[in-house]
């Protein structure tokens, strides 16, 4: 009841004004009612800072220069008085006649703005505006002010022959990407110097991370325990100087996954799986023979370090993507067995007449009965030809097209 109350009162009267140094409590002259509908006795309101005990100084008049003692009561209505609040984010504790708590919320009220840098007495409220480095994406291509495209391209000073945006605006984009990402992610063209704004100076050109074809996702620990989505974590045993190591277990293990673990150099690959045996792309580190506890195997370069990129929407199958077990793939014969065959057995003869012999062939001998074994059963490998096959499969989700752009 309390919320929608302070929305429709918002609404009703504009009790906030991002402009003044007060704002009027939206139950102040309300009546707060019991779960009959009847209006409680005498009940109070504390207020505190946002997110701590700490109080909250309120006011009875809108030049703040009234302190109101608190807890503030109502009167014997329920009915509150008007109350005077500083513009800032406020905690406030409701309590009953008898000091039981009816609720308390946290994160009410607005930030206080703070005065334009022109002079001009504007004010902004700072986090209703986009920072440098904040992302945002709309379904369209087009140039947008005071933001640039994440396109792979370059952006720098004015002169400094950047390719997305070229303007002494870039300042605050060029130090944000400078001191936060690694050259792997926002690389510095020419190589970085000693600092951000003696590289903007020089007239050199960043990198902007690009968003070509990516779907953003989110990190696998992002500030907490490992959600192991994007990576999997098992132990590993090395033997210094081998390619050849072996896991506590190869399940959600693939090839081609980055190892991040003691003793292997950066950017390690899977090569092959075979039961709890790995092959890496680089021999283990001198030194590094025994177990590691909780390496990683990432399914990007780290799914633990902003800005990483990897997958694809197409890939191919090979025999280790195929199941463990499939259909037999030959045929054995079995021949029966004979007992006799009768066959007639034949000959040659040779007939002599006056111009000399001739011979004379096929001529019946006889009869003759002879048992005939089988042959030995024979096995026939079957094979399946697929023509055309071994083409890619598209793994992609169902995605919708815009631009992705970066505040400067």
């Amino acid at each position: 009841m309390h919320k929608s109350l302070a929305a429709g009162l918002a609404l009703a009267v504009g009790w906030i004004s991002l402009a003044s140094a007060a704002e009027t409590w939206p139950l102040s002259r309300q009546q707060v009612l019991d779960a009959s509908g009847r209006p409680l006795l005498v009940p109070s309101v504390a207020f505190f800072k946002a997110g701590t005990t700490t109080p909250l100084a309120v006011y009875s008049d809108p030049a703040l220069s009234k302190p109101l003692a608190q807890p503030v009561k109502a009167d014997g209505t329920g009915r509150f008085p008007r109350i005077y609040l500083p513009t800032a984010l406020y905690a406030e504790r409701v309590s009953g006649p008898y000091g039981n708590l009816l609720w308390f919320d946290d994160g009410l009220g607005t930030v206080p703005p703070t005065t334009g840098s022109d002079g001009g007495g504007g004010t902004v409220d700072p986090t209703a505006i986009a920072a440098t480095g904040d992302v945002k994406w709309r379904m369209d291509a087009g140039i947008m002010p005071g933001w640039v495209r994440m396109n792979g391209r370059t952006l720098g000073g004015a002169g400094s022959g950047a390719t997305e945006l070229a303007s002494a605006t870039a300042s605050a984009a060029f130090a944000y990407l400078w001191n936060t990402f690694p050259d792997t992610v926002a690389s510095v063209v020419g190589g970085r110097g000693t600092s951000a704004s003696s590289d903007f100076s020089a007239g050199k050109q960043i990198v902007i991370p690009t968003m070509q074809g990516l779907i953003q996702a989110g990190l696998d620990d992002m500030g907490s325990s490992p959600a192991g989505r994007l990576q999997t974590i098992t132990d590993l045993t090395l033997s210094a100087g081998s390619t050849t190591a072996t896991v506590f277990s190869s399940a959600r293990l693939a090839i081609g996954m980055t190892v991040i673990a003691n003793g292997i150099s950066a950017g390690t690959t899977i090569t092959d799986i075979n039961g709890t045996t790995i092959t890496l792309s680089q021999a283990a580190a001198a030194g590094s023979t025994g177990t590691v506890l909780g390496a990683r195997f990432s399914a990007l370069g780290d799914a633990q370090m902003p800005g990483q990129i990897g997958g694809d929407a197409f890939t191919g199958l090979t025999n280790k993507n195929l199941p463990a077990i499939l259909p037999g793939g030959s045929v054995t014969v079995d021949y029966p067995a004979h007992t006799y065959i009768t066959h007639e057995t034949l000959a040659t003869a040779s007939i002599t007449a006056a111009t000399g012999a001739s011979p004379v062939t096929n001529l019946q001998q006889g009869l003759k009965n002879d048992l005939t074994a089988p042959p030995n059963a024979k096995t026939f490998s079957v094979s399946q030809p697929n023509p055309g096959g071994g083409l890619p499969v598209s793994n992609l989700p169902p995605t919708r097209l815009g631009t992705f752009y970066m505040k400067l």
